[in-house]
């Protein structure tokens, strides 16, 4: 019959239907008084269909009707960086059969947020490789502007200009040391420290530094590794992706300049293991030829390169200060972290404490050195295989990850945006660290 006791509008209906994410499908029993519009209304703008039935006993085959619709009917849920009101087009294909629509995205921009700023083009906002550009261009001026910020001390400029005016003798002075850098985080600097300085952490990353001879604060360092976090996790949220790959990220920024240091003093150590073998019979050489172990290792500094060089002159000085012989001796073994230099140092402990040759000492030291390092470089070279597998079967997925992704992101679209597949990722990341620790236990070798 008529509609006599609805309270709802059609246009109210319709818009809890979008909000509850609701397809409609009215059922209308006809008769001469029944006006079918508003369900009509209702089922065509909720993506629903309307049916028709004389009388009740018509129902079965209604609901029949609406079941086999159901069966064939797909509903596909994606992301867009579209805006409410803006117009998009859609393409489906199956089965060889391909279907095109123009819709609005619905909603408003008061719902939704505020427009996009007019200062900006667009394509800003539609492309994610424009927004990862976008991010990446920020962040590298937010980093600009804190280098700039902390690059001068303070003062810089004031005894730039008085220097031209003064006595050369008093430019010769220098104003400030290493500590007046970043001076306006003096007193964050030194609560941080106050912290964490007394944290083993703390103390092995600033042996990692002095291993690779960078003119770096411990909490300097730390600070840096925190903005590079701060500007990847920055590029990430700007480029609209998940939760977890901005975590990643931030974590990826923060180890990068830990990576480096890191790789510097590997290096660093490397170089000293190669010159040491010639640096001890270089000193046996010379306390054969009667000089003193201080003037041997004097012969040192003028004769071997970087870096043997600096951290033997570095001990010389130390001893000229008052410091004892041994304990800058050990102090130097430490800061280099060399396993044979602490057996060299160890050896010239006894010898100071007992007696002998000290030159004929250092021959044999030289010598056995020298065949631990051919014996390393042995295994190494027998275990390249190995590890060259660990490195192809730890890159392999992150490689094949990145191809697909640029041949055809939609593929990889529900690994990355499903919570089954941030499960998968975290479950592959989990066994691809297992597998990488035994496959680096078993090639690995402590002579």
């Amino acid at each position: 019959g008529r509609d006599v006791s609805s309270e709802a509008s059609p246009a109210e209906v319709i818009a809890a239907a979008r909000k509850a994410g609701a397809v409609v499908y009215p059922i209308g029993i006809e008769s001469g008084q029944f006006s079918p519009e508003p369900l009509q209304r209702v089922a065509r703008e909720t993506g629903g269909t309307y049916f028709g039935a004389a009388s009740s006993a018509d129902l079965n085959s209604v609901y029949a009707s609406i079941a086999a619709e159901l069966q064939r009917t797909w509903r596909v849920e994606y992301f867009t960086a579209a805006r409410p009101g803006e117009e998009r087009t859609l393409e489906a294909s199956l089965a060889g059969e391909t279907a095109k629509a123009r819709l609005a995205i619905p909603g408003d921009a008061e719902t939704f947020g505020a427009q996009p700023s007019g200062l900006l083009p667009s394509f800003l906002y539609e492309s994610a490789w424009a927004a990862l550009l976008l991010g990446f261009i920020v962040g590298f001026c937010v980093l600009l502007a804190a280098a700039l910020a902390f690059a001068s001390p303070k003062g810089a400029w004031l005894r730039r200009r008085v220097n031209p005016h003064i006595a050369a003798h008093a430019r010769a002075v220098k104003p400030s040391d290493d500590r007046d850098r970043l001076a306006a985080a003096a007193g964050l600097f030194k609560a941080t420290e106050n912290t964490f300085g007394h944290r083993r952490y703390w103390k092995k990353l600033q042996w990692t530094l002095q291993r690779a001879d960078l003119p770096l604060r411990t909490v300097e360092f730390v600070y840096i590794m925190l903005g590079c976090a701060f500007a990847a996790g920055m590029i990430a949220a700007v480029s609209a992706l998940p939760s977890f790959a901005i975590i990643g990220c931030m974590l990826g920024g923060a180890l990068a300049p830990y990576g480096f240091v890191a790789f510097k003093a590997r290096k660093r150590l490397k170089a000293f293991e190669n010159q040491l073998p010639d640096l001890l019979v270089t000193m046996a050489a010379a306390l054969k030829a009667g000089h003193s172990f201080r003037m041997a290792m004097q012969n040192v500094v003028d004769e071997a390169d970087e870096p043997a060089a600096k951290e033997f002159k570095r001990v010389l000085t130390e001893t000229r200060l008052g410091r004892p012989m041994d304990e800058a001796l050990s102090d130097m073994a430490e800061r280099i972290g060399s396993k044979n230099l602490d057996f060299v140092i160890n050896a010239v402990a006894i010898q100071r404490q007992v007696g002998g040759s000290l030159a004929g000492l250092f021959d044999m030291v030289a010598d056995t050195v020298r065949q631990r390092q051919q014996f390393a470089r042995k295994i190494k070279g027998l275990t390249a295989m190995g590890r060259m597998s660990a490195y192809v079967l730890v890159g392999l997925p992150f490689f094949i990850a990145f191809a697909i992704s640029l041949l055809n992101r939609q593929y990889m679209e529900p690994l990355f945006h499903t919570s089954t597949g941030h499960k998968l990722i975290v479950i592959g990341l989990f066994m691809m660290t297992i597998g990488s620790l035994m496959l680096r236990k078993i090639v690995s070798f402590k002579g």
